[in-house]
């Protein structure tokens, strides 16, 4: 028997494929904020992505948390091994170390949430401890594989606040940073008790950076919140300001001994160089090469300078008298011997007489 024909729909019949997209933007907010367990959030954010960034756009606790990353990652093992594998559904996926290790790093990172790790991980998870008293107090967190404590990860004194953050296998921890409470944070780098400071953030922005033996280490780099970098040479105690590189291009060349570093040339991105004479604080500009060749020299103090010469690449040298500001051209020398002498205020100087 010959079934009927089925009824013809148009678009407006058909069903709506993402029935979610037809709700308003306020109730999507509301079944995000009822999702509460990291796992479910990955799934709702791999079935339907443009949520899940409206959950993080939104600032919704839970996808803003370290751990929902971690909770993507285990989804994504998930169904990685489930596509690749037969019988996939009695392989359980387990969290690499290098996500545990980034996830302790994170400052948002706590040990509330270890549990969830221990359930969905549990052949390799976090496990925290308290130990010590009084100052040394500390909450220290670590590795850990099935029963068997691995690794320490990270130590937080409950007192002063301060947390050391360590790498290395089981008994060959190392130090890689410190960070203390009020935000300011301290790198390492060197082998297990041979670890020295290789850098300094602070929370007003500037970084710094050190070379040097533990115990002996000395400041080399600077780099200010507003781009500026500020090199410095010398040991520890005795480091000496050598040079200063704006965010522009611009360079700025320093010489003396620590505290007496005087300014004694300038770099500018187009190729003009500026030189300086001078104690500190009252360096004066004395030449100016331009990157045609031009070169203009000044004397006078600081802030006071004047234009005396002016050499030109094709061998012409003009003279200069008067104040700063008011200079005019009293003579002029050809490559050719010719030489012409000049008077008149500035800008309307005229030719009163020539030799050669």
């Amino acid at each position: 028997m010959e079934s009927p024909p089925r009824a013809r729909t148009d678009d407006d019949d058909a069903p709506p494929t993402d029935w979610l997209g037809e709700l308003p933007p306020e109730l999507h907010l509301r079944i995000l904020e009822g999702v509460d367990d990291f796992s479910d959030c990955a799934a709702f954010s791999l079935a339907s992505p443009r949520l899940g960034l409206l959950a993080q756009r939104s600032g919704l606790a839970r996808f803003k948390d370290p751990l929902f990353a971690v909770a993507m990652r285990l989804l994504l093992i998930e169904r990685l091994i489930a596509g690749s594998f037969v019988g996939s559904s009695i392989i359980r996926p387990t969290l690499c170390e290098a996500t545990l290790r980034a996830y302790a790093a994170d400052r948002r990172a706590t040990a509330d949430h270890f549990p969830w790790l221990a359930k969905v991980s549990p052949a390799l998870c976090l496990s925290t401890t308290v130990e010590g008293a009084d100052e040394q107090r500390a909450e220290a967190w670590a590795l850990r594989r099935g029963e068997e404590r691995g690794a320490d990860l990270r130590v937080r004194f409950l007192r002063s606040g301060l947390v050391r953050h360590f790498e290395g296998g089981r008994g060959a921890e190392r130090m890689v940073r410190l960070e203390f409470a009020h935000g300011a944070v301290l790198h390492f780098e060197g082998e297990r008790g041979a670890e020295r400071m290789a850098r300094e953030e602070s929370t007003n922005g500037i970084v710094r950076y050190y070379e040097g033996e533990p115990g002996a280490e000395w400041v080399v780099r600077v780099v200010l919140a507003d781009g500026v970098v500020q090199h410095y040479e010398g040991e520890r105690g005795a480091g000496r300001f050598v040079r200063r590189e704006f965010a522009d291009g611009t360079m700025e060349h320093y010489e003396g001994e620590l505290g007496a570093e005087r300014l004694v040339r300038k770099e500018s991105p187009d190729g003009t160089v500026r030189y300086y004479e001078g104690e500190k604080g009252a360096e004066r500009g004395v030449r100016t090469v331009f990157a045609n060749g031009t070169v203009r020299y000044y004397e006078g103090e600081q802030g006071a300078e004047r234009l005396v010469r002016m050499e030109f690449a094709d061998g012409i040298v003009q003279y200069y008298e008067g104040e700063r500001g008011a200079e005019r051209l009293v003579r002029k020398e050809s490559p050719d011997g010719v030489v012409r002498y000049y008077e008149g205020e500035p800008g309307a100087e005229q030719v009163v007489g020539a030799e050669g």
